[in-house]
């Protein structure tokens, strides 16, 4: 009796056990389900670093569709076959280029022509008959000329009877399309490649006036009629591409910073100063911080007139040669601006050294403004100057650009905006692609897939002869990029990687870990415990 009852109690034992034993199994799967299977993908995708989609392989790509531009090339002579016969040359020679795609059209020559007299009016008769657009070009011949080509103000130059088609050539590619800048900036090897600044979305000129000692010399001049004049017309004819705000001012007790070398001269003062070249940069530096162009959020270009006082006048720049400068006292240094140095008339000078006296007088608004005018085409990088043996370009009488020499300052920018933002892009790729951390929010995504889509379209649009689209698009391609590239929020996470995240909430999971490692061993001692009982019974 007594050994019945113990083995009920051992099978009543047994199936308790076998119950508590199911019961921790399903716990245990419970627990290491919900750590492994809800609190890691949880972890993982709370400290997921959040990045938009980008087209990676397509910018990488991007150097792979060559920039092309398409323009139209008229000839014009008085014989039909020898236009002709220039024409066969000239697209024989541009045949294999890798930049230009361009149409030679032969403009034939008809009685209406023979009729004129003067090369301006068959210039201007051609130029209203031949449809052109912008970045096209136009050869007209006329015999009665001096040199070989003269290149007008307009998109047309005027060609001897005798000039060869590498002579047409030659201007072509040094004069209106500016081959060997475009091989510069589409150059791969960086030690060919001597790039231009890409021109920025908006200026600030700032047109600056100097007087070091307003107590001994009062300075008149009407500046912002000066800019007025002669500056806006100029801004407002190339604001195709860059916007620009001119604004004027004026600063007092600034000091002329620079050594000077006394020079015996013949002059009534028996002597003036002389200003080393070398010493130009210091006064850039010594000025520069009483300017105040900090203040702007726009590219500054400094336009600096300085009035030198009565007791160092006259000052005068001497070269790398010990020469003095007759032309221009003046000078320029890129990407800052330039300064002109204005001298106090003799007369007003000498009465003050005599009187000690405050002397009135004006500055010459033509002669200053014409030469800040020049430096403003030089900083802006749109004049060519080229010298080619047998050509001349006719002297600019307005105030707004050559035609040609600001449709190739187009071109040239449009190329520049299309190169500059594509190396940005990849360049971008290639540290977002290499460190995996840094976050790409919907505005840097935005930014990045908009710029590679205007970059393509631009490209586009310059093989497809679209001269001014293309220059648009590049540049809002340009912005885009920039905008992406220097965003603040890629900075964000730049500085916590991967290994200081694991470093942080490892010693914070490691112990909610560490009973889910000891439940697969409990667990796998359970089922083996089991398979033993099942091969005893069997």
């Amino acid at each position: 009796m007594n050994k019945l009852k113990e083995d009920l109690n051992l099978q009543e034992y047994s199936k308790e056990e076998k119950t508590d034993g199911k019961y921790r199994v399903y716990s245990t799967l419970a627990f290491m389900a919900i750590v492994l299977g809800i609190g890691l993908p949880m972890w993982w995708k709370t400290t997921e670093v959040y990045r938009v989609r980008l087209p990676s392989s397509g910018i990488m790509k991007m150097h792979q569709e060559p920039i092309r531009a398409k323009l139209q090339v008229g000839i014009f002579t008085f014989r039909n076959e020898r236009a002709e016969l220039l024409i066969k040359e000239l697209t024989q020679q541009y045949k294999n280029n890798d930049v230009w795609l361009i149409e030679f059209h032969h403009i034939p020559y008809t009685k209406k022509v023979s009729l004129l007299r003067t090369p301006a009016a068959l210039e201007d008769s051609i130029l209203r008959s031949y449809n052109m657009t912008e970045g096209d070009f136009l050869f007209i011949e006329w015999p009665k000329l001096e040199e070989d080509i003269l290149i007008t103000n307009e998109r047309s130059a005027l060609i001897k009877s005798d000039c060869a088609s590498n002579k047409i050539a030659q201007v072509l590619n040094l004069y209106i399309l500016q081959t060997h800048r475009i091989h510069q900036i589409l150059a791969k090897d960086h030690a060919d490649n001597v790039k231009s600044e890409a021109p920025q979305a908006e200026y600030d000129v700032i047109v600056s006036v100097l007087n070091p000692q307003p107590d001994a010399m009062n300075v008149k001049w009407h500046v912002p009629l000066a800019v007025e004049t002669y500056l806006k017309p100029y801004l407002q004819q190339i604001s195709h591409i860059s916007n620009y705000t001119l604004k004027t001012q004026w600063k007092f007790q600034v000091p002329f910073e620079a050594d000077l070398r006394q020079v015996r001269d013949n002059t009534a003062f028996g002597r003036h100063y002389a200003l080393a070249d070398a010493s130009l940069p210091h006064i850039i530096t010594a000025i520069e911080k009483n300017l105040g162009v900090g203040i702007t959020d726009k590219t500054p270009i400094n336009l600096v007139v300085y009035v030198t006082p009565c007791d160092i006048s006259p000052v005068f720049i001497y070269d790398k040669r010990n020469q003095r400068s007759n032309d221009v006292n003046a000078f320029i240094s890129s990407k800052w601006g330039g300064l002109i140095i204005v001298n106090p008339p003799i007369d007003a000078c000498k009465y003050y050294n005599e009187h000690q006296q405050q002397v009135s007088f004006f500055v010459q608004t033509n002669d200053v403004m014409q030469i800040m005018l020049y430096q403003l085409q030089k900083l802006l990088d749109i004049n060519v100057e080229v010298n080619m043996d047998g050509v001349k370009i006719v002297d600019l009488e307005q105030l707004a650009p050559r035609r040609w020499e600001y449709e190739s300052y187009i071109r040239r920018s449009a190329i520049t905006h299309i190169t500059t933002a594509t190396n940005t892009l990849q360049s971008l790729m290639k540290l977002l692609n290499k460190i995996s951390y840094i976050v790409i929010n919907d505005n840097v995504g935005a930014s990045i897939k908009t710029a590679y889509e205007h970059i393509s379209m631009a490209k586009k649009a310059l093989a497809n002869h679209q001269l001014f689209t293309a220059s648009a698009l590049a540049q809002k391609a340009f912005v885009a990029s920039e905008q992406a590239f220097f965003d603040a929020s890629l900075l964000a996470q730049l500085y916590f990687p991967d290994e200081q995240k694991y470093a942080i909430y490892i010693p914070l999971f490691l112990p909610v870990l560490a009973p889910v490692v000891m439940s697969f061993s409990t667990l796998s001692k359970i089922l083996k415990n089991r398979n033993e009982k099942k091969v005893k019974v069997n």
